[in-house]
């Protein structure tokens, strides 16, 4: 796609902003044992030419947490037409990889490990896991609660794995009602890992 140098501005004009915001929420959510960890890093070399993308994915990981779904729709898009970031493992290197994002504000870090084969992805895991070890999918209180919405994430999580396999692109995996907040914050687990698999 072809965009002129005025949209692309556009696309870029919402990333300085969200940088201006990121130091403010980060050290409003972020104790030192959980800074002391930080699950980005890996992913710098993806464009290291650019010095504030680490903090866009940061800032775009607090956004998720804190806009309105459709917001975050625009936002996370604009962010990977920005970055040029992967959304299907097509031309990545073959090979098991992690990806992580930062502790949200109620201390869950967003975890997911895929298989690449050949171009595809062959295993996908995710789940929410809490600063102890504990994830959101084994935790039957966290899950009962969440039943009142229509799903937990016992349900949502496997859900969303097996259209990522069906679809082998990441865009293409729909929201589980009730579990909204969730699918974004899958889709950035999975940028990150994919990010990894093409370094």
């Amino acid at each position: 796609m072809i965009k002129s140098r005025s949209q692309n501005k556009i696309n870029r004009s919402l990333v300085p902003a969200i940088l201006l915001i990121v130091p403010l929420l980060f050290l409003t959510s972020c104790d030192s044992c959980k800074c002391s960890e930080d699950s980005l890093d890996g992913i710098r070399a993806f464009k290291p030419e650019d010095k504030y993308f680490k903090s866009a994915l940061v800032a775009l990981h607090f956004m998720m947490e804190t806009s309105a779904p459709a917001d975050v729709d625009t936002l996370f898009m604009q962010m990977i037409q920005t970055f040029e970031l992967p959304i299907s493992a097509e031309g990545a290197k073959d090979g098991t990889y992690i990806g992580a994002t930062p502790y949200d504000a109620f201390d869950y870090r967003h975890e997911v490990r895929i298989v690449i084969e050949e171009g595809e992805i062959v295993e996908v895991d995710y789940n929410e896991v809490k600063n102890d070890g504990y994830g959101k999918q084994e935790d039957v209180e966290y899950c009962e609660e969440m039943s009142v919405t229509g799903t937990t994430p016992a349900i949502a999580y496997p859900i969303m794995e097996e259209m990522l396999l069906a679809e082998q692109n990441m865009m293409q995996v729909d929201a589980v009602s009730g579990a909204t907040y969730s699918l974004y914050r899958f889709r950035l687990a999975v940028t990150v890992a994919l990010m990894k698999a093409y370094l």
